[in-house]
């Protein structure tokens, strides 16, 4: 933390978290668990932080107001395809730029026939065309057009922006210190035999609680 970090005129950008009050339950397992009372109600907060974020990205907030300004015909799921077929990795010999409804419906985790649906209507609405296959003439491909070149561009340069904007006001120590420690946090994310042993824990104690 920079020297000045204490000036008056200078807001605490710390005492925003201590205000957010986690979950009680998960602050005395924390206790429990040897932790102290600030470092409990820290962890607790900082779980109530996280269920804000992910209940704004699940109800997708930024796509649904961007597509309110820009084409209220739109829905999230036609944004998340039109995103699917700009960001489609090479792999092996297939050109970077051939997409099929097939990449698109297992990037996304989805039905192909939805996938199938939904490439249909940015078609019609002039967002992505569709283009024969340079290695398999049969096959046919999806390809955006300039207008939805323009969108993909304008959501990420927006999403930079707000995301740029929102740590403007933190000094370089801040920002290195948060990238630092947030990388450590996310560990546990990544961690495959940690989530494992999680979730024999979970059933353990779903078989302890059956009735016998």
């Amino acid at each position: 933390m920079s020297s000045d970090d204490t000036r008056p005129d200078k807001p605490d950008r710390f005492s925003a978290l201590s205000q957010t009050h986690g979950d009680q339950d998960l602050a005395d397992l924390a206790r429990s668990n040897g932790l102290s009372e600030a470092a409990a109600d820290a962890v607790a907060a900082i779980d109530a932080v996280l269920n804000k974020v992910r209940r704004s990205i699940q109800r997708r907030d930024f796509g649904r107001l961007i597509l309110a300004r820009i084409d209220p015909s739109l829905e999230v799921s036609h944004l998340d395809v039109i995103i699917a077929i700009a960001h489609n990795p090479a792999v092996g010999d297939t050109p970077q730029d051939e997409v099929t409804v097939g990449n698109i419906a297992e990037r996304l985790g989805i039905d192909p026939s939805r996938a199938s649906r939904i490439s249909a209507d940015i078609v019609e609405r002039g967002y992505a065309l569709r283009v024969a296959s340079q290695l398999d003439a049969r096959r046919i491909c999806l390809r955006l057009t300039a207008r939805g070149e323009r969108l993909v561009t304008a959501v990420r340069q927006t999403k930079w922006r707000i995301f740029a904007e929102s740590l403007a006001q933190w000094d370089e120590q801040e920002l290195v210190t948060f990238a630092r420690l947030l990388e450590r946090f996310a560990g546990w994310a990544t961690d495959e035999a940690s989530m494992r042993r999680s979730a024999d824990a979970v059933k353990q104690m779903m078989d302890e609680a059956e009735p016998v």
